[in-house]
């Protein structure tokens, strides 16, 4: 799923840090070192995806600056009678402050790790006897394992 990062309405590709295979029957260079086919390699750089759907819709980014944007232009005339400027400095927008923050934004990389596993809680599911002696529930289907008390599980 692409990733991106907005800078005041325009979206750019997230970075992003990921091991890779080079699977290609060509050796090229990565960081100063030859990558053969076959070798694994850490990829720094924008987003994959997000490229690959900005260059299928022959763009270099989504959206726009939120200030050149002809709805926020109309809304400005229409309800505050001044330029954008003017409304911006009213409402306490600092573009330097915004523009710090996307620099920061920008700097982090995703990394594409695998999920921490969690327990499972039963090693089964299914039948339970419903009878009223405890001692007989049963987790899972016919014919599988008795569990006398979710202690046995190891249940924490």
């Amino acid at each position: 799923m692409p990733s991106f990062i907005s800078d005041g309405g325009t979206w750019y590709p997230k970075k992003e840090q990921v091991g890779l295979i080079n699977k290609s029957n060509e050796t090229f260079e990565v960081d100063g070192k030859e990558i053969h086919p076959g070798d694994h390699f850490i990829y720094e750089g924008p987003d994959r995806e997000a490229l690959k759907m900005l260059a299928e819709a022959g763009e270099e980014t989504l959206g726009q600056n939120f200030t050149e944007c002809s709805e926020f232009q109309n809304f400005i005339n229409q309800k505050h009678q001044g330029n954008t400027k003017q409304y911006l400095k009213r409402i306490g927008y600092k573009a330097e402050e915004a523009k710090k923050a996307f620099d920061e934004m920008a700097s982090v990389v995703s990394k594409h790790e695998l999920p921490a596993r969690v327990k499972e809680i039963y090693a089964m599911g299914g039948g339970k006897d419903v009878s009223g002696a405890k001692a007989n529930d049963v987790i899972g289907g016919f014919g599988s394992e008795r569990v006398r008390s979710p202690k046995e599980l190891k249940v924490s």
